[in-house]
């Protein structure tokens, strides 16, 4: 359990029941003390007689109690509008996406909800000052450990994972690779822009970060290719500076060691 999420007092919203329970199983198993409400009325008359340090509102499509909740959220605790978590469906309800791109709230997809939105909430509990700026958390839209696990490769898939990001037309493809009996993982990675297949990245900075703050710097190169080799952490992001008002946090699932090797094994 992280300290800084112990007592948090974290108001979820949502109408699923199992959707719901799961992140009231997953967050309160990080010592967060979880409101659980079914809809966005009670979920504005709970926020009237108490206060939260962070919401995760499941966004039903079209609903004007969504747009209400915002706005006051947003004029009674600005602050508490930089910890909303929403969680929506890839491609619904264009109306709740402008919304948030115009907040700047982080979203997790409803299918990655269990891989991501522990990290979401802890990136947002940092200091201020590790997200300063941040105008994006880009959104996971691959991951090899979902796939199917081809004959043969056992053994590989043990002990590297592919990750693929989106922000826009941005996408960052990453590459895990724990290297066995040793706490050191690799990680390397490449920055594209579809929507303009020439663009260059050298000398974009990009910070390794783990809980207690960054943990590695690095530069991306001509074609936005980058490389960290650092000790193991199980929860880790990544921040990519393109400006100064333009900023990703790619938040990373959480990461386990590489498997010891025993006698007979390869």
């Amino acid at each position: 359990m992280r300290a800084s999420c112990a007592r948090k007092r974290i108001l979820i919203v949502g109408e699923e029941p199992s959707t719901r329970d799961e992140m009231r199983i997953l967050l309160g198993s990080a010592g967060c003390e979880c409101t659980v409400e079914s809809n966005l009325q009670q979920a504005l008359a709970t926020m009237d007689q108490r206060r939260f340090d962070a919401v995760v509102l499941d966004s039903q499509p079209s609903s004007p109690q969504f747009t209400e909740m915002i706005s006051r959220i947003n004029a009674s605790n600005p602050s508490l509008l930089k910890r909303l978590v929403l969680v929506t469906e890839e491609g619904r309800d264009l109306e709740i996406k402008d919304l948030a791109e115009r907040h700047s709230l982080p979203r997790v997809q409803r299918k990655f909800l269990l891989q991501q939105l522990w990290g979401s909430l802890e990136a947002l509990f940092r200091p201020d000052t590790v997200l300063q700026n941040v105008t994006d958390v880009a959104r996971l839209i691959s991951d090899s450990l979902r796939g199917p696990i081809l004959t043969g490769v056992r053994a590989s898939y043990d002990r590297s994972r592919k990750l693929l990001y989106a922000s826009g037309s941005l996408t960052v493809g990453l590459l895990l690779e724990p290297e066995a009996d040793s706490d050191r993982i690799a990680l390397t990675g490449q920055i594209l822009d579809s929507a303009k297949p020439d663009r260059r990245f050298e000398g974009i900075p990009v910070t390794l970060q783990g809980w207690n703050g960054p943990v590695a710097h690095a530069t991306a190169g001509e074609f936005g290719e980058f490389r960290f080799d650092f000790n193991f952490e199980s929860i880790i992001s990544l921040l990519i500076s393109f400006a100064e008002a333009h900023r990703i946090t790619i938040l990373l699932p959480a990461l386990k060691r590489a498997r010891r090797r025993t006698e007979g094994n390869s």
